[in-house]
């Protein structure tokens, strides 16, 4: 198995118009999903990591298999070998009706998945039919075996704190009963949590078939691969001991995979713009020297930030546009590792003017707008010279990302902890502003002794 777990290149999928997974399967469009995948196709992607929907498969089971069937048909036929992801643990929001179904880009965020209050209570997520373990179990039955398939995700970014790990060991040893030959790997931003999901969780059962680790916003080069090194090391290390215990004889490597990436923050003009040829050189280099077996970049459509945090600082993500021009010529031609005859287009949608967030760089037909609906490099350098206070940190911005037994959902904030060491080229209006706040607050972890090399 382990051959079919290496040179994965893939990224994060969630068509454009989608805010969360429950949309991506409630509305699902395959004219959407067949032609995003010919862009994944083009510049040689043969895996996508999506999430599936707990709370549709509770609402419509037979349509979400359906839809599910249609996916990994169209996967099949053109390559791609997806990385499905049952549960997702890093959003803030509750999944609630509204929630689920908002459009408005100010209340549109990734949902929590299942909801707290089932995660705290056992009899919450395993006592009933629609239960989350009974997806799980239903998931496995159906799909986790299907060799169109990559693997199977039990959470993305779970942590270590109770109840979350409990609820999230009983879902992976649920999956591995009902399907025992199955790919199986966990979602964590750390390979130190493979300790809680291989080593010591399923009482003898086999365990994950791979791991993974996410390196978002490294600062630097150096610093990504010197991050990738440590997760080797502590890959093998992990793996070795796990088998140890086990009496497993085998001397080959458990595949790794970097499965979220975005860029580094030290390129100009703006850090909060997509640049995914800043950090591709690093990760190709990493896959070349065995360092890792895969890798999945964020995101293969153009959008605004999944989490809250991150877009309402104006943060986008992403490559294509939906009309399969690339927002970035230089980053698919990189990903593909050779020239390209795709559009380029390095703006943002024309749509986007209503979102009212201080995105980076030019909207298409317009300057982009503030809250208060003037231009926003006017309005944030109005208020810088009025004597507003743009160093002040909160406590997501000071927190260190390592500390996931607070449950803070600290694990996809995208910039919750940039830092950048250095005098960059200064933009005008909003990224100037943003910069200064970013370097106020770099200096305040370098005071704190806060790690920020991962998000």
């Amino acid at each position: 198995m382990d051959d079919d777990l290496r040179d994965v290149r893939g990224a994060v999928y969630l068509p454009q118009k989608d805010w969360n997974a429950y949309q991506l399967w409630a509305e699902y469009r395959n004219d959407v999903v067949e032609r995003d995948l010919g862009y994944a196709s083009s510049i040689g992607l043969n895996s996508l990591r999506v999430l599936a929907s707990y709370e549709y498969w509770r609402e419509d089971g037979p349509s979400f298999f359906a839809h599910v069937e249609h996916f990994l048909t169209a996967c099949e036929q053109r390559g791609v070998r997806p990385l499905i992801v049952l549960f997702e643990a890093p959003p803030k929001d509750p999944p609630t009706e509204e929630n689920l179904r908002a459009t408005d880009p100010k209340r549109a965020f990734g949902v929590h998945s299942p909801s707290r209050p089932d995660v705290l209570q056992p009899r919450d997520w395993k006592g009933y039919d629609r239960s989350p373990i009974h997806f799980a179990r239903r998931w496995a039955q159906e799909y986790a075996d299907d060799d169109r398939l990559l693997a199977t995700e039990i959470m993305n970014e779970p942590g270590d704190v109770q109840p979350r790990r409990d609820f999230v060991t009983d879902a992976l040893r649920t999956v591995r009963q009902a399907a025992p030959d199955a790919a199986l790997t966990m979602g964590t931003r750390d390979v130190r949590y493979a300790r809680f999901y291989d080593r010591e969780a399923l009482d003898g059962l086999r365990g994950l078939d791979a791991y993974q680790f996410h390196m978002n916003l490294p600062k630097r080069p150096a610093e990504a691969y010197e991050y990738v090194t440590e997760q080797r090391a502590l890959a093998d290390e992990i793996a070795a001991e796990t088998r140890a215990e086990r009496s497993e004889g085998s001397d080959s490597r458990v595949p790794l995979w970097c499965t979220e990436w975005q860029r580094t923050l030290e390129e100009p003009p703006s850090r909060f713009a997509p640049n995914l040829a800043s950090l591709a050189p690093t990760i190709r280099k990493a896959r070349a020297e065995g360092m890792i077996d895969g890798d999945h970049f964020w995101s293969l459509m153009l959008r605004p930030a999944y989490l809250r945090e991150p877009r309402e600082k104006g943060r986008v993500n992403g490559l294509f546009h939906a009309d399969g021009a690339a927002y970035s010529r230089a980053d698919a031609e990189v990903l593909a590792g050779r020239p390209l005859a795709v559009a380029d287009r390095h703006a943002l949608p024309a749509s986007w003017r209503a979102h009212r967030f201080p995105y980076p760089g030019p909207i298409a037909d317009g300057p982009i707008r503030s809250s208060e609906g003037v231009p926003s490099g006017d309005a944030e350098l109005s208020g810088l010279r009025a004597g507003g206070d743009v160093g002040t940190a909160d406590a997501a911005d000071v927190d260190d990302t390592d500390i996931d037994d607070a449950d803070i959902d600290d694990a996809d904030i995208d910039d919750a902890a940039e830092t950048d060491d250095r005098a960059a080229s200064i933009p005008d209006g909003p990224t100037f502003v943003r910069d200064v706040h970013e370097s106020l607050l770099d200096r305040l972890r370098d005071m704190l002794g806060l790690d920020s090399r991962r998000k």
